[in-house]
């Protein structure tokens, strides 16, 4: 299970707190933002980290003669 720090809890609070004071207009950028972040870059990091993986994985099978 993975679970959030008190520094990510503390980084959401904040950035909680600053757009209780943001307009209209802040808050569609910063959710459009969010989701950019949350659809499209969260995604291909992951595919990116678990192809490192496997790549890393399989090197240790390789005969170190070829």
């Amino acid at each position: 299970m993975i679970e959030a720090s008190v520094n990510d809890q503390l980084r959401f609070a904040n950035l909680v707190k600053g757009m209780e004071r943001m307009d209209r207009d802040e808050l569609l950028s910063v959710a459009t933002d969010l989701a950019r972040l949350a659809f499209v870059l969260q995604p291909a990091g992951m595919r990116w980290a678990a192809k490192e993986a496997a790549q890393n994985l399989s090197y240790q099978w390789k005969d170190p003669e070829n």
